[in-house]
């Protein structure tokens, strides 16, 4: 959490009540498991200015339904048209503009779709702050998140150290369902510029070698798909000696052992390494048996805190922003775990993280 944050709305003068701040907090879809902790940052922000200000704040988290849930069946997806992931958060995102909230803070689910709409949210006088994915092209006035690209730099780095700069390494990432039965990588901004993160920096290792770009699909943990293509990947090259997982759903697959048996006993046996992105609570286990070696956190509570705080201060100060609100990340390693569980169970992240001894 960015700790310059903890003091905005400081500067809102008591005696200025009026009409309530609406800020629409827009995530990827109720079942998101990345947004439990960014949820309560919300939540947190409006309790926070609600107490700091005599002006009421309305934060509305606002959530397209889980894919499960909407009682569409794939048979019924217009797969001819190229916004049919996107529709539920453009909903949302139309429900918005048209109750004429004061400033939205949303998790783009795709760029390509969901530019023309912030765009009419920010010449309507919304306040627009993008988070997790962006819409970069848009007039979004500024983005807060973790430079993926960067962050898949230093996981390649990181890897690298652990596997000493040499071996072959598979990468998977999210995919999306194609129309012809296959499956393509994720338009959302977040998976291109990590893959774009991860190619740039293995290049700077010519002793390791990406043999396989495996792909992750869904939100369902009962479903091991990405589990069994990271197995069947080993299966195939049995010589992989590191993962790059750019989504970690395989982490909090369940069974995960019994679905990637050669996968978990070679980790268990340190032959295979593996790096992660995030740090949810479902990853500690697994950290904890070996499955996983470095994961790296997003500053999740902040998606919620930092950009409700962020927003409410455009809205009643007029506070300039840049673009870019660089979160940056959590580094976490099996020395610090249980630190971080600290952390993540006590919502408090004011203090330092120590710093992951397998890495200089």
């Amino acid at each position: 959490m960015l700790v310059a944050f903890g003091m905005l709305g400081c500067g809102e003068e008591a005696g200025t009540a009026g009409a309530p701040v609406r800020i629409a907090y827009i995530t990827h879809a109720e079942c998101n498991p990345f947004c439990d902790l960014c949820r309560a940052g919300a939540r947190q922000a409006q309790e926070d200015l609600t107490i700091r200000n005599e002006r009421p704040v309305d934060v509305r988290i606002m959530e397209p339904k889980c894919p499960d849930a909407t009682g569409m069946d794939a048979a019924d997806e217009d797969t001819s048209d190229p916004c049919v992931f996107a529709r539920p958060q453009m909903a949302v995102l139309r429900e918005a503009i048209d109750t004429k909230v004061d400033a939205m803070a949303v998790d783009v689910f795709d760029p390509a779709c969901e530019t023309s709409l912030i765009d009419e949210a920010v010449d309507a006088g919304i306040k627009v702050i993008t988070y997790g994915g962006d819409a970069p092209n848009s007039k979004r006035h500024a983005y807060y998140g973790m430079d993926n690209r960067a962050a898949a730099a230093f996981l390649v780095d990181a890897l690298a150290t652990i596997n000493g700069h040499t071996g072959k390494i598979a990468f998977q990432t999210r995919f999306e369902d194609d129309a012809g039965g296959g499956y393509v990588i994720s338009p959302a901004v977040t998976f291109i510029e990590r893959v774009a993160g991860f190619t740039e920096a293995l290049a700077k290792y010519p002793d390791m070698t990406n043999v396989a770009t495996l792909p992750c699909v869904g939100y369902d943990n009962d479903d091991p798909f990405c589990a069994r293509q990271a197995e069947e990947a080993l299966e195939e090259t049995p010589d992989i000696a590191g993962f790059f997982f750019s989504l970690s759903k395989i982490l909090r697959e369940s069974n995960l052992a019994e679905h990637a048996p050669l996968l978990t006993a070679r980790a268990k046996e340190r032959t295979i390494h593996s790096v992660a992105f995030d740090a949810l609570p479902e990853y500690f286990e697994p950290m904890r048996a070996g499955y996983v070696d470095v994961l790296l956190g997003q500053k999740l509570y902040g998606w919620g805190f930092d950009t409700v705080l962020l927003a409410h201060d455009m809205v009643t100060l007029n506070r300039p922003v840049d673009p870019f609100v660089n979160a940056g990340w959590y580094t976490v390693c099996p020395n610090n775990l249980d630190e971080f569980k600290q952390k993540y169970e006590d919502q408090d992240y004011r203090t330092p993280l120590s710093k992951c001894s397998l890495l200089p």
